[in-house]
């Protein structure tokens, strides 16, 4: 009998080293396809456009050079792009926090008056749309076109975010409010030296949603503003790739011979798409943490 259950628990053991072998190899796997494509477009980038052309680069530039680089950065509309990108992500992140958090702490309280008929209002918003012509015209009436705030008022409130704060403020105990009210504390006070303070974990969660989906805007630009001193990184992208095709054009018509040319619109295209993403993608790792723990402290009730 001792010696059938030793056996049982060798084959046990044994079934696990095996699955734990074939899962990191998995994953492992799953990890370089989801890497790889990152990696191709920074390699990408460094190589030489006309040699980019001659065919797959897999691992390592074939022809580096740094060329691509220099005339994203000889360009003056890139570095006003990337302060407009770097100014809208982070002013409109904290405006959409601080609004959005402090309307979703009035909504929480069920005793506020007239409370399910702004959830209702809202919740429609999430479904339904006015379109893109009723909100171009929004933007006139309000004097918004062409103007950086554009970029700002329209992001201040978003419900989804909201939601996610109604919930976390419930998770909260009714008696830390209780206890400064009696202190003598008001609304604001108690909002802002209790209520906060214990939601950082979901503050720091909407801080990567909206942070992310500031610096990745570009649908805003292309719409709303006109100006080349508006401009964002994300839309100086597809800008940047037609100057370089049209210059393309222009060469071949003017006889110039393709090897004259090393600057192509394939590798500034990803040479601009590295720029892009490579602020974005340093800071994320930072707010992870907090990603998952934000968002499932606010969804566990006891």
């Amino acid at each position: 009998m001792a010696r059938k259950r030793k056996a049982s628990l060798l084959s046990a053991t044994t079934s696990e080293k095996i699955f734990e072998v074939v899962n990191s190899i998995f994953l492992i796997l799953v990890s370089l396809l989801i890497l790889y494509p990152f990696w191709n477009c920074i390699i990408l980038s460094f190589n030489d456009g006309v040699d980019a052309y001659k065919g797959p680069i897999f691992f390592w530039p074939r022809k580096f050079t740094l060329d691509n680089y220099i005339y994203l950065f000889q360009n003056n509309l890139m570095l006003t792009a990337f302060r407009n990108s770097l100014l809208r992500t982070v002013l409109g992140t904290v405006l959409h926090v601080g609004f959005t958090g402090l309307a979703a702490y009035g909504l929480s309280k069920r005793w506020i008056m007239g409370r399910k008929w702004y959830m209702l209002y809202f919740v429609i918003t999430m479904y339904f749309s006015g379109g893109m012509i009723p909100n171009y015209l929004l933007m006139k009436n309000l004097g918004l076109l062409n103007n950086f705030l554009v970029y700002i008022i329209p992001s201040m409130w978003g419900f989804y975010n909201a939601i996610l704060f109604m919930s976390f403020y419930d998770s909260i105990p009714e008696s830390l409010e209780e206890a400064a009210t009696i202190d003598g504390a008001g609304k604001f006070q108690i909002y802002l030296r209790i209520i906060l303070p214990a939601s950082m974990p979901i503050v720091a969660t909407i801080i990567i949603f909206q942070g992310v989906n500031q610096w990745n805007s570009w649908l805003d630009t292309l719409i709303y503003t006109k100006s080349s001193s508006l401009v964002t990184l994300q839309s100086i992208m597809a800008r940047m790739t037609e100057e370089m095709e049209y210059l393309q054009n222009m060469s071949e018509k003017m006889g110039a011979s393709a090897t004259q040319v090393t600057i192509k619109p394939a590798t500034i295209r990803v040479a601009t798409l590295v720029l892009t993403t490579f602020p974005i993608t340093v800071i994320y790792p930072f707010f992870q943490k907090y990603f998952v723990g934000g968002i499932m402290l606010g969804a566990v009730k006891e």
